[in-house]
């Protein structure tokens, strides 16, 4: 049974039932026996490739636990045991982006079932089959993200001098407006390709793609609002995996708000483009999307700060030299603001670059995708 099992397993456990799966499963487990209030190390939370973690729902200092481990690591697949493992219970943490739920005293032929599972539905695909995903995120609303994404996408399909099939996925749920941007009107949505679960695969989400005029795909918000904290931790991160076996570079547009699941998709990417604005809220914003990142322990060599917007006036109240001295980072890139005509493009529902090549704000974005391209895309 032992070889069964996948490397990298931790099961953090009060001493009498750890002891019993060390009886059962001998050396094919990380056994660490541990009250279910106590922290688990960052040692066990960098090294595992599964967490078993006994959680007593009576305590809210044990909850508090289950929640700092997703915190430190979302994408950390998570299998509860509960001593008193109702379906109301099951069905909350599932939806909070728990992998499974074991009950307690473990049952070792259970148990190995759902960590063979868990393992086979995280499990990277080959690095060679999954395209490079670029997320941007918005450190306040109005920085103009959706318009820097949707002309970054374009200007990414020519890659050097190399075409690439790029595809956008506005996973801004509540207030995604990529399509809109493009005047395209997709007929499914992100949520129904989430819905498709086990179904989904690379036809599901090519059909669901809407090809632009632009020479882009476009995976859309859906039409209504809909409610941040329903999805799926596993659904969303296959969703991504598919959608990057399926085209050759993609772009996520990531709401404002933080969820277990946006943070997921931001941590899946090669790179995180934080793109804020010469404002004061803008810039505070930011500061608190990095240090969000730092305490992931994000490389900050992929997080990236996008000044959009920039206004290049010899006296100007925040400049960019300020920015990088107030986030104590370095700017990546600047857009500049453009003097009107890309507001007129976006309501005809066309990309400024399709008559405005040689604006400002067309020049900075073609120069943040060669960038992208020499970085992520390499040869």
């Amino acid at each position: 049974m032992n070889r069964k099992l996948p490397s990298g397993i931790y099961a953090v456990a009060q001493s009498q039932h750890a002891a019993a799966l060390k009886a059962s499963l001998g050396d094919g487990i990380n056994l660490v026996a541990s009250p279910v209030t106590e922290d688990v190390s960052s040692d066990i939370l960098s090294k595992a490739s599964i967490l078993v973690l006994e959680v007593d729902p009576g305590q809210p200092d044990s909850m508090a636990r289950l929640f700092d481990v997703r915190s430190r690591r979302p994408s950390l697949p998570v299998i509860v045991a509960l001593e008193h493992a109702d379906l109301r219970m099951t069905r909350t943490l599932i939806r909070q982006g728990i992998a499974d739920v074991a009950t307690l005293p473990f049952d070792v032929g259970e148990l190995t079932g759902q960590l063979i599972e868990v393992a086979a539905r995280h499990a990277p695909a080959h690095d060679g089959s999954l395209a490079p995903m670029v997320s941007v995120v918005r450190a306040a609303g109005g920085v103009g993200a959706t318009t820097l994404i949707t002309h970054l996408a374009e200007s990414m399909a020519d890659c050097n001098g190399r075409p690439l099939e790029v595809c956008v996925i506005d996973l801004d749920l509540q207030f995604g407006q990529v399509a809109n941007y493009l005047g395209l009107n997709p007929q499914t949505t992100v949520l129904d390709l989430l819905e498709a679960s086990e179904r989904l695969d690379s036809d599901l989400v090519r059909d669901a793609a809407v090809a632009a005029p632009q020479g882009i795909f476009v995976i859309g918000a859906p039409s209504q609002i809909a409610p941040l904290e329903e999805v799926d931790v596993d659904r969303l991160l296959n969703l991504v995996n598919v959608a990057r076996q399926t085209f050759d570079f993609v772009l996520l547009d990531l709401p404002s708000n933080w969820t277990n699941w946006t943070l997921s998709a931001a941590l899946a990417c090669n790179e995180i483009m934080v793109v804020t604005d010469q404002s004061i809220t803008g810039l505070r914003q930011t500061k608190r999307v990095i240090e969000l990142f730092d305490i992931m322990q994000v490389g900050r060599e992929n997080v990236r700060i996008i000044v959009n917007r920039v206004e290049k006036k010899l006296f100007q109240p925040i400049g960019v030299s300020e920015v990088a001295d107030t986030l104590s980072r370095e700017v990546s890139a600047t857009v500049a603001r453009d003097k009107g005509d890309l507001q007129m493009a976006q309501d005809r529902g066309v990309l400024l670059s399709e008559s405005g090549r040689k604006s400002a704000f067309v020049k900075d974005i073609d120069r943040l995708a060669d960038q992208i391209c020499d970085r992520v895309v390499g040869n």
